[in-house]
């Protein structure tokens, strides 16, 4: 990120980044890669809340660095910023304490279930409709 040496620079460079953020929302929202990970996630919770009420999917090893972003997505600044706040609240044991949240509250899985099974299939029926809005007629 340069330093903006009078107001016309910063807004410039204010713009820039907004765009960058933009179109890498623009991208990521409606795409089938976003709509293969929100499936799978529907699916691991819709699973595990039949068939496994007492325990969560075990989601913690998906990481965006792990499964990729489509190609030209760069959220510029911000992109930068939120992965130098993620590292920092890794370093400070955020990873532990949401285990020991889990665990005091372990009576409570089902409903972690449920929730995270309806907030990823309310995203995935969003994004089909974003989809569907951006490609009217498919090929083949």
């Amino acid at each position: 990120m340069q330093t903006p040496k009078n107001l016309n620079e910063a807004k410039a460079i204010f713009r820039a980044e907004r765009i960058k953020v933009t179109s890498s929302i623009s991208t990521i929202a409606g795409s089938r890669w976003l709509l293969a990970i929100l499936a799978t996630v529907v699916l691991a919770f819709g699973t595990h809340l039949i068939f496994a009420p007492a325990r969560l999917p075990p989601v913690g090893g998906v990481s965006v660095a792990a499964v990729g972003l489509p190609p030209n997505v760069d959220f510029g600044f911000a992109g930068e910023q939120a992965q130098a706040a993620r590292e920092a609240a890794l370093r400070e044991g955020a990873a532990e304490r949401a285990q020991q949240l889990i665990a005091a509250n372990a009576e409570r899985a089902p409903l972690f279930n449920a929730i995270g099974f309806g907030v990823a299939l309310v995203l995935l029926i969003v994004n089909m409709a974003i989809m569907t809005k951006r490609r009217r007629f498919t090929r083949g």
